[in-house]
């Protein structure tokens, strides 16, 4: 079965934490080998993912990343 990149998007977070089964994990796998987009998609999550477990540690987050989240998270636009 082939993905499209709205599933693709939205299995991405389960995908990080592993927690996909092996079937829809390889459907991904095989959706990342072809689309760049989502490839871009997944490396975005990965390095947000990097950038919340440092803040976890005390780390600060850089302001321009954290004034980025908070306009998405309100609804503002896409940059």
């Amino acid at each position: 079965m082939t993905i499209d990149c709205r599933e693709a998007v939205r299995r991405m977070w389960a995908y990080l934490e592993r927690a996909l089964d092996r079937p829809q994990a390889d459907e991904l796998d095989t959706h990342l080998e072809t689309c760049r987009r989502c490839c871009g998609e997944l490396e975005f999550a990965r390095h947000l993912r990097s950038l919340l477990a440092a803040s976890e540690r005390g780390e600060p987050m850089p302001a321009e990343v954290r004034a980025r989240i908070e306009l998405l998270l309100a609804g503002g636009p896409e940059t």
